[in-house]
């Protein structure tokens, strides 16, 4: 699993390190203005919880998904709880579907142009048909295998997802005040949504067109520290959320070859008296045993996926929409860079209206800049704090497993040694003995 520690370097330990001056607070290193940075050298400083204080409003709403989650249809149907925190009120209780978070998400993208905003990321849509279903299986369990994981095993997981990109939003100081945002949350009804949403062929033009900016210099210095930061670490987080989900489909495969031995060992064999009821006793004794060993892998694998394995998916989605929003700024600072050769070159005549460009291009460039390294610095904030949380909840799960499973096996193996086995003194029948008739 990646260290994330190996990304965050702190200060020597002699240096003495001044959190109000921008130019000790590399992107390049754990963020622009990392919470919490110590002077100390080791990671252990960098576990401490992030600083309390934010310039970000307090949210206005509170969200949560609850357990009633139904299925009709391809339609997944999650039961929301929200609370108003700017004014006094009832909890009000919902039903949406994703696709109605699908499309408050193309509302938020659509009507909120400001390029520096750091967008959160809508999870991909849960697979609702039975090839969905099916290729979800193999990956968890492998490709060879037949059986198939039911769409109920998966709520839990998306619900907490789904409750996560609300909590990113409702936060956020300028989405979190967006109307569509409001509406969503404020009615019974969800708002009206077209059938499907479909991106125009311009959009991929306009996306491939702008990936041409992506290596192109930036003229602030922690800009292009954190650039170049955000493009390395995407790439690990990613790396290790996929290894971190290679292991957790391992125990889900465990469990179900132990769930097969289980089965097979209660298999008995004729009549209950004698040596084979003994023998199915025994087996039957150790299969319960099997049992409690498959359970207590399936909580250490459920209990990291819940953990550690959610920040890291989080996180791997976050990267990408910051990597996005600082290719928008790019394209912004290209613009205006070609604005001013423009002026540079213009004519006479077509001076004025140059430079009216080149003013509204700065503009753009200016304000972008001043809300992106805002968001910037909270994304830190919140990264590292989160980090520390899910890092602390996955050890203490881990642990807690580990010991009642190692209690639940202790009994087992007591009971074991405990069986009663019959004392056969001499044996009537010898089957190595080929020469009795």
């Amino acid at each position: 699993m990646m260290d994330e520690s190996s990304l965050d370097v702190a200060a020597a330990p002699d240096t003495e390190v001044d959190l109000d001056r921008e130019d000790d607070k590399s992107s390049a290193t754990e963020g622009p203005d990392s919470p919490d940075i110590s002077a100390s050298s080791s990671p252990v400083p960098m576990m401490l919880p992030s600083s309390p204080t934010t310039d970000f409003p307090p949210p206005r709403y509170s969200v949560k998904f609850t357990d009633n989650v139904t299925k009709d249809g391809d339609a997944i149907k999650y039961t929301i709880n929200v609370r108003k925190l700017h004014e006094a009120g009832d909890i009000l209780t919902f039903v949406r579907e994703y696709e109605d978070l699908q499309f408050l998400d193309h509302q938020l993208n659509a009507h909120n142009r400001q390029a520096g905003i750091i967008f959160p990321s809508l999870p991909i849509k849960p697979a609702t048909d039975p090839a969905g279903a099916e290729s979800r299986s193999k990956k968890q369990l492998g490709s060879n295998n037949r059986s198939i994981i039911g769409d109920s095993s998966q709520w839990g997981k998306d619900c907490r997802m789904l409750e996560k990109y609300l909590e990113m939003i409702v936060s956020h100081p300028i989405l979190g005040k967006d109307q569509h945002l409001s509406s969503f949350l404020e009615n019974s009804d969800p708002p009206p949504r077209p059938t499907k949403l479909k991106k125009g062929w311009l959009s991929g033009v306009k996306d491939r067109w702008d990936a041409r900016n992506y290596s192109a210099k930036d003229c602030d210095e922690w800009f292009a520290k954190e650039r170049d930061w955000a493009t390395t670490y995407n790439a690990h987080i990613k790396d290790a959320s996929d290894k971190f989900n290679n292991v957790v489909n391992a125990r889900l495969r465990l469990v179900q070859q132990m769930g097969h031995l289980a089965g097979a060992l209660n298999i008995t064999v004729a009549g209950n008296e004698g040596a084979n009821g003994v023998y199915n006793k025994l087996n039957t004794g150790f299969s319960g045993c099997m049992e409690t060993a498959k359970a207590g892998i399936e909580n250490e694998a459920s209990t990291g996926e819940a953990t550690m394995g959610s920040y890291l998916d989080l996180y791997s989605r976050c990267l990408e929409q910051e990597n996005a929003m600082l290719l928008r700024r790019t394209c912004l600072m290209v613009e205006h860079e070609n604005a001013c050769k423009a002026v540079e070159k213009a004519r006479p005549n077509r001076e004025e209206a140059a430079k009216t460009i080149r003013d509204e291009a700065e503009k753009e460039f200016q304000e972008c800049t001043e809300v992106a390294k805002s968001e910037i610095k909270a994304f830190h904030q919140r990264r590292l704090s989160e980090f520390r949380q899910s890092m602390l909840y996955y050890v203490e799960g881990q642990i807690k497993c580990s010991r009642e499973n190692y209690s639940a096996l202790s009994n087992c193996l007591n009971k074991i040694k405990d069986f009663p086995l019959p004392q056969v003194k001499e044996s009537m029948f010898d089957p190595n003995d080929n020469d009795k008739e």
